[in-house]
């Protein structure tokens, strides 16, 4: 019986190949592109899955000022051993200075690595697994370093590197002592280096203050802890150890489960979601995708059914029971599926690479894995018995006698859900086009709002090494080679302002009123490099005139200041007094979907740390600039190698989740039209089969191609537009709630929802017009030669 009945199966799918084909591919597209999202979606939930996950934190810091909750890693430089003595259950506290970059040289290579200052701790909360060296003696001494494998490839070779020394920012030399392996890619904690914390605080005597919140904290609690009844020793820590009345500092465990998916925090403080918004949305994706992909099949297997019929009925009357045919059309379903699967397989292999690329990841789906091939054999039964139910059951329901005497079937409600499951998949489609064109435009128009500085050719340079010390000899030297316009130095990347202080004073501020201001130092340069606009009083004076006490705010501090913004010549206090001599045009930087926070800055001083800003001229051959500009570079730092970074490429980075979204959405967007598009082609064909003797008469009567055309294409057109009307309203809530969250937003335009409608209705129109038009140009004593 089983073997009988894979004979019908395929004897079957060979008989209507064309339609077989467009069954087998719609569905395979639609497993293969469910299949990249869910390995996404995978690779996001298992990151941070390391050994001893469960019993690992990071330590959160909570300041409320002027109403607004600020949750941020930075906690004093103070707590980490203070918690790890004082509160029972922490059994491992790690220090933990900001990521650094700093120059390797060993020999004749010279490379820069990203890594951290930090307590030997962290080798046992994150169970950093040695594979050269002690763990016990990696870090006990300030000359030792441990490097990851990656990075002691990169510095030294395949040469064996324990014991050996190498040279820091051509100033120290430390001894490898240990050699880690490398994370997994989907770790929150990355780094090349780690160097005894001991190093650091020795250099930063400033961060032994609990006041201030400069450092990262990382925990490893006792098996046997009980967290609640850390967090609530640990919530006023900073407050009992602190003199400063001031200070509203309050601290928390937050585990590292929840660091990748969440991590984020409204304005009280609360958590909510970051990423996990968008693992829910694409899993949502990926099951509509199905969705669409198996009503293809559902749709064509009844709309096909009548040429089954005479089969049913011969089965049932050589004694086939109801449920031996259903047995048979889901198996048939099930079969389908697995081909499809097959084909998913060969496609997701193809293609992994190019998805890989898109997400930035390192992705793969390997069948021996087994939760990848019990999902894909769970994907083709839901896909095989989904698509295969109202078949199975339609076609088991028919009468035999009346289909041996060649009796049409009532189409009438098979008609119907297949008009309804038509309209379920373009309606997903459409909002999934009008959400990809939406979150294009928000990210368009964030980047085309005015930054308040030019992005455009501006390259940026880390002062390292002695660069520093010649700043003013260097900007000359880069303008003198024509290719440069101007030059500046700032603390900063003007992007990206970290430093803020609440309790900067001024004049008639409120004893109550606490709020972050951002500061940050530059030359007189920055203002007219840049382009930024003074819209009150002047630019800082050349340094050798001396300006030292002065200060610029942005248009955001100065109406915090005094409403009207007129604040030249008020004094500021920011651990020394500060008289404001302008006031510059708001501009963006730190979050670039937020209205600017209140900043101020202040003459650059000689430091050795900062960046070089660098105007090229327009119209100027930028591989050629950056090769003149790298010239006077390396004549003032020649053991450095040229490290330089686009200001505009800075910017655009800053969109990196909304533009992974608006890619997804698109592709997928796409590919649920490509399949919806297959199912509809075979729903046009077996329509115009269908209708063939109906179009040779009218044509004998008299009708005209175009309106056989027109007759045959309306009752799609119709579908369409019903499924504009349900998709619009959906894509609307659903983009107003996404543009909600965002400070600075587009608009919904009413011609957004129109042009997806009509891309929708054109494609549709050209899909289904091929075959009306082969089927209105048929010959029609060729359709009534049987009549």
């Amino acid at each position: 019986m089983l073997t009988n009945y894979l004979k019908t199966t395929f004897r079957n799918l060979w008989k209507t190949r064309g339609y077989s084909f467009l069954n087998i591919f719609g569905l395979a597209l639609g497993i293969a592109a469910a299949s990249f999202i869910f390995l996404w979606v995978e690779d996001e939930i298992n990151y941070d899955n390391l050994p001893n996950k469960e019993n690992s934190y990071i330590v959160k810091s909570k300041q409320t000022l002027d109403g607004v909750a600020n949750v941020s890693d930075a906690v004093p430089g103070l707590l980490g051993p203070a918690i790890k003595a004082e509160i029972p259950g922490i059994r491992h506290a790690a220090r933990v200075a900001w990521m650094t970059s700093i120059m390797f040289c060993f020999g004749d290579n010279s490379i820069f690595q990203n890594g951290y200052y930090a307590e030997p701790d962290l080798m046992d909360i994150f169970a950093l697994e040695f594979a050269e060296g002690d763990k016990a003696t990696a870090m006990d001494s300030p000359d030792k370093v441990v490097l990851t494998e990656s990075a002691a490839t990169r510095i030294f070779g395949n040469e064996p590197v324990l014991g050996k020394m190498v040279r820091v920012d051509n100033d120290k030399s430390y001894t490898v002592s240990g050699v880690v392996k490398d994370l997994p890619k989907n770790s929150t904690l990355q780094f090349d280096w780690l160097i005894p914390f001991d190093v650091y605080e020795q250099e930063n005597q400033w961060i032994r203050q609990w006041r201030n919140n400069v450092l990262m904290t990382y925990v490893g609690l006792e098996p046997s802890a009980d967290v609640a009844q850390v967090n609530e020793m640990l919530y006023d820590f900073v407050i009992r150890q602190s003199s400063d009345e001031q200070l509203t500092t309050y601290n928390m465990l937050y585990p590292m489960e929840r660091w990748r998916l969440y991590n984020s925090f409204d304005r009280d403080g609360n958590e909510q979601e970051g990423r996990m918004k968008y693992v829910r949305l694409f899993s949502i994706i990926a099951w509509v995708v199905l969705l669409i992909a198996c009503i293809n099949f559902m749709n064509l297997a009844t709309a096909r059914s009548e040429k089954r019929a005479k089969e049913v009925g011969m089965r049932k009357v050589v004694g086939a029971t109801r449920t031996s045919l259903i047995g048979q059309f889901l198996g048939e379903s099930i079969i389908l599926a697995t081909i499809s699967a097959l084909l998913a397989v060969g496609l997701i292999h193809l293609a992994i690479g190019v998805f890989n690329s898109l997400v930035e990841k390192e992705l793969v789906m390997d069948l021996f894995n087994p939760t990848h091939f019990s999902f894909l054999g769970g994907i083709v039964l839901v896909c095989g018995l989904f698509s295969g139910i109202y078949p199975a059951f339609y076609l088991s329901s028919f009468n035999p006698i009346a289909t041996l005497k060649g009796a049409k079937q009532k189409a009438g409600a098979t008609g119907f859900i297949r008009r309804g499951l038509v309209v379920l998949q373009y309606s997903a489609s459409i909002t999934l086009i009008i959400c990809t064109a939406i979150i294009f435009q928000q990210i368009q128009h964030v980047k085309g709002r005015d930054a308040g500085y030019e992005r455009s050719q501006v390259l940026l340079t880390p002062l390292h090494g002695q660069l520093s010390a010649h700043l003013e000899t260097i900007k000359n030297q880069l303008i003198a080679t024509g290719a440069v316009e101007s030059a500046s130095v700032s603390e900063r990347r003007i992007l990206f302002i970290g430093t803020y202080s609440w309790n900067v004073g001024w004049e008639g501020k409120s004893p109550d009123k606490q709020v972050n201001i951002y500061n940050f130092r530059a030359d007189a340069d920055l203002i007219p490099s840049l382009g930024m606009e003074v819209i009150d009083g002047r630019n800082f004076r050349p340094q050798m005139l001396g300006d030292s006490a002065s200060a610029i705010v942005n248009e955001t501090f100065a109406k915090l200041i005094q409403p009207d913004g007129k604040v030249v010549g008020r004094t500021i206090d920011n651990a020394g007094a500060f008289t404001i001599v302008g006031v510059v045009k708001d501009f963006v930087y730190n979050n670039m979907y937020s209205v600017p926070a209140p900043l101020f800055f202040y003459p650059f001083e000689t430091s050795p740390w900062g960046h070089l800003n660098m105007k090229i001229k327009a119209g100027a051959d930028l591989t050629t600039a950056i090769s003149q500009i790298e010239k006077v570079i390396k004549s003032h730092n020649p053991e450095y190698p040229f490290d330089y970074q686009f200001l505009d490429a800075l910017f655009d980075q800053q969109f990196k989740s909304e533009a992974l979204i608006q890619k997804l959405a698109g592709t997928f967007a796409i590919l649920s039209i490509v399949i919806s598009c297959l199912g509809l082609f075979g729903l046009a064909a077996f329509t115009a089969e269908r209708r063939t003797k109906e179009m040779g008469i009218r044509k004998v009567l008299g009708a005209s191609i175009s309106s056989l055309v027109g007759m045959l294409t309306c009752e799609f057109v119709v579908l369409v537009l019903v499924s504009c009307a349900v998709a619009f309203p959906i894509a609307w809530w659903m983009m107003n709630d996404w543009l909600g969250s965002y400070p600075y937003r587009t608009d919904l335009h009413w011609w957004v929802f129109a042009f997806a409608g009509l891309g929708a209705l054109l494609i549709a129109l050209l899909t289904v017009s091929s075959q009306a038009i082969k089927a209105a140009l048929t010959n029609p004593t060729k359709s009534l030669r049987d009549e």
